[in-house]
């Protein structure tokens, strides 16, 4: 009998380094796409079907700044089936995948409620007219520090993967991102393209 293979989301990180200093191995776990805000204890790498034109971005920076660029690409499993529609917040806790392109009003509605509170704390109430709280590709992208507390909370916590928008450190404009917890064991392949002698360890 043949086993099927379990699915899989593309991740695409992108690492800089001064010239001469690319490394002869790499840990899955010691690499993460640089955001806007870092986030403590995630992966996180390009995905989606812009995917080529966000790692554009990276290489105009790459080459403004004379870095060498290096792309890890990774194939991030779930368990889960993911949600064919607009994800309703009743249905998230049968779901391990959560991508925030694909969430209903409501959740994003939810999901901002938490969001406002936390920036609120962060950065006191006037950043509340600084947000827009309807759209994730603000609120959420311009602080994706924040994504770790959502997943601590009790109708999140069994989320693995969050696909969503981020702000880059490289870039100001959204690109699709999508981060997963540092020693997620659903690594089902990763590799460096264009330089086949990095060992890449999961």
């Amino acid at each position: 009998m043949i086993k099927a293979k379990r699915p899989g989301i593309d991740v695409s990180v992108v690492l800089f380094y001064k010239p001469g200093n690319i490394p002869a191995r790499l840990k899955v776990s010691e690499i993460t796409l640089p955001l806007s805000r870092a986030m403590e204890g995630f992966i996180t790498g390009l995905s989606g079907h812009q995917r080529m034109e966000s790692m554009m971005y990276a290489r105009q920076y790459a080459d403004a700044h004379r870095l060498e660029m290096i792309v890890i690409d990774l194939l991030v499993g779930f368990e889960l089936p993911l949600y064919p529609k607009m994800l309703p917040p009743e249905l998230v806790k049968e779901h391990d995948v959560l991508n925030l392109f694909r969430a209903s009003k409501e959740l994003i509605g939810q999901i901002a409620e938490y969001w406002q509170q936390w920036v609120i704390e962060d950065e006191g109430t006037r950043a509340k007219t600084r947000y827009e709280w309807s759209r994730p590709s603000d609120f959420v992208a311009r602080r994706p520090d924040l994504l770790p507390r959502l997943l601590e909370l009790d109708e999140f916590e069994h989320i693995h993967v969050v696909t969503y928008p981020a702000i880059a450190a490289y870039h100001d404009k959204p690109l699709t991102a999508t981060s997963f917890r540092v020693g997620y064991p659903l690594i089902e392949r990763a590799s460096a393209r264009f330089h086949p002698d990095i060992e890449v360890i999961v």
